[in-house]
């Protein structure tokens, strides 16, 4: 009843896949009186209700099989899923009649509710009328914010039943017997205590180890300051999460001026990894967990893994004479290796495509310290903090190799050119002024989002702005409006499509110091200096 649209719906929503008989003269005739009174319904509907957005799109499942609308019900949710370690909070939803697929849902809502700066996402659930659950979507869609859409088509898969339920019961039971043996051992086991801070709250914690090295508890409490407190234990078996249990108590959850206590009680067991069953209470009422708190657990517990594995090689009693590279990767996305030599006392840092940065020992009175006149890199266990210029950065070492994730560690020798030399070359090239618009782009790679930012070009405009084009690591190209002296506001906006391309685009790439020049046989580097300091490279395209 909120903003139907009887005439001129989108194609994809014309299309059910039922074949209809012909209409006689009587049956177009009670057909013409239904669409007339519903119009006067919906139109009643429409003044009734309050200004606002919505959500739109469709739900579709894969079986050929028909559910009835007089006990069969499609639930249309939106939530807002900023949070990996919280229960995601609803912001509107609908429950209307099952029809044949796709089903088409309006889902309005208060745009007071929406924060830009977090994340929302779309849950669909096809339920009977006593609140049995038959399909329910297994992947997320998000919606609003962060460039995605308001209208997204929904594909809901069928939740196994009978021979389903019993497995379940089955591996529920199994795990229960696994969970009590490591309860009745974690006396005799190593025991690795912990402490470290997030954005909003600290967490003390305690780490169950095996005698040859293996995590099969982590016990967590995570003080949340004003907004409650919450306790978190993650088992595992065989380096794979077995359960994820959490007892929380949040205060002020929805916001600042929200006092309404919510106690969240989440149990999550995982077969070989693989969620199997789990259960979710809040204020005492039952449901199932989402597919954001079941994701947003393994998220978690593979951090937690990683925290544990460095402290144990940090706590082993005869560290490596050289150890390393380690990837650490940080809030910003962005991504460096070290290696800790031990003979030399020094830590090397290396960027993708950058000169290696090398920083001595410091006295610290626990974990480690490196620094040097102009950078500092200072940790404990898995959590860092790398100090340069511009800010500090906290960063995190990652399980991944640092070969895995193609850091490119030498940067070779290559042509040296000076930012006065690109205005003496001219060429018609848009780096010819790149002394001009230097303060618009790096205003612009300071907003760009993504990981490993360079410039495909940039242009003078009207009314002293600059236009920047930009690339990330994963190939997202965005557009950026600066003032010429980069004060003020930058706006970003994704650049859509690939055919999209402006004239003399990515003939020459620039790339910050802090970046990664691209890689491959079509592009010739130089190193682009700025009165003797080294700002970036320049790439010209070959091919």
């Amino acid at each position: 009843m909120f903003g139907v649209t009887i005439i001129g719906l989108p194609k994809k929503y014309e299309q059910t896949g039922v074949k209809m008989k012909p209409a006689t003269a009587t049956t177009m005739w009670a057909r013409a009186m239904i669409v007339l009174g519903m119009v006067g319904i919906l139109s009643g509907c429409a003044a009734l209700q309050p200004p606002g957005e919505s959500v739109t799109g469709s739900v579709s499942y894969r079986e050929r099989i028909a559910l009835s609308p007089d006990n069969t019900f499609l639930v249309v949710r939106l939530l807002d899923v900023s949070r990996a370690d919280a229960p995601s909070v609803e912001i509107a939803a609908l429950r209307q009649p099952v029809a044949n697929p796709p089903m088409v849902f309006i889902l309005p809502y208060d745009p007071a509710d929406i924060d830009p700066r977090h994340s929302y996402a779309v849950e669909a659930k096809i339920v009977t009328a006593k609140g049995d659950l038959l399909f329910r979507n297994d992947q997320s869609y998000p919606v609003l914010t962060r460039d995605a859409p308001s209208d997204v088509d929904i594909i809901v898969r069928k939740i196994a039943r009978t021979q389903g339920d019993s497995a379940n019961k089955k591996n529920t039971s199994g795990i229960a017997n696994d969970i009590a043996a490591i309860d009745a051992k974690l006396t005799g086991m190593r025991v690795i205590p912990g402490q470290y801070s997030a954005s909003d709250h600290t967490v003390t914690y305690k780490a169950y180890v095996t005698s040859d090295g293996q995590p099969v508890l982590v016990d967590e409490h995570r003080d949340l300051g004003d907004y409650g407190s919450s306790d978190v234990k993650f088992y595992y078996r065989n380096g794979k999460l077995l359960r994820f249990a959490e007892e929380a108590k949040r205060i002020n959850y929805g916001g600042a001026d929200d006092d309404t206590p919510l106690q969240y009680t989440l149990i999550l067991d995982f077969e070989k990894g693989r969620f199997s069953s789990g259960s979710k209470i809040v204020n005492g009422t039952a449901s199932q967990p989402d597919e954001h708190e079941i994701s947003g657990a393994q998220s978690q517990s593979k951090v937690a893994l990683s925290r544990i594995d460095a402290m144990l090689s940090q706590l082993g009693s005869s560290p490596e004479p050289r150890r390393g590279p380690e990837l650490f990767v940080c809030d910003d996305q962005s991504r460096f290796a070290v290696t800790f030599d031990q003979h030399t006392k020094r830590a090397i840092v290396e960027f993708r495509g950058r000169e290696p940065i090398s920083l001595a020992q410091m006295p610290t009175g626990s974990g480690y310290g490196y620094g040097n006149e102009m950078y500092e890199l200072r940790g404990k266990g898995a959590d860092a903090v790398w100090s340069t210029p511009s800010g500090d950065f906290h960063c995190a070492v990652s399980p991944m190799p640092a070969e895995a994730a193609g850091l490119a560690l030498a940067p070779g020798e290559f042509p040296v050119v000076s930012v006065a030399e690109l205005k003496a070359e001219g060429g018609g090239v848009w780096t010819q002024y790149f002394d001009d618009l230097m303060p618009a782009i790096t205003a612009c790679l300071a907003k760009n989002p993504g990981d490993l930012v360079s410039v495909l070009k940039a242009w003078p405009m009207n009314h002293g702005m600059i236009g920047v084009r930009t690339i990330n690591g994963n190939g997202g190209r965005y557009d950026c409006l600066v003032p010429s002296d980069g004060m003020g506001t930058a706006h970003t906006e994704l650049v859509e499509t690939t055919t999209n391309i402006l004239p003399g685009e990515d003939i020459v790439r620039f790339t910050p110091a802090s970046g990664a020049y691209p890689a491959g046989d079509c592009f010739s580097h130089e190193r682009l200096e700025q009165k003797g300091v080294f700002i970036g490279w320049l790439s010209e395209k070959n091919c």
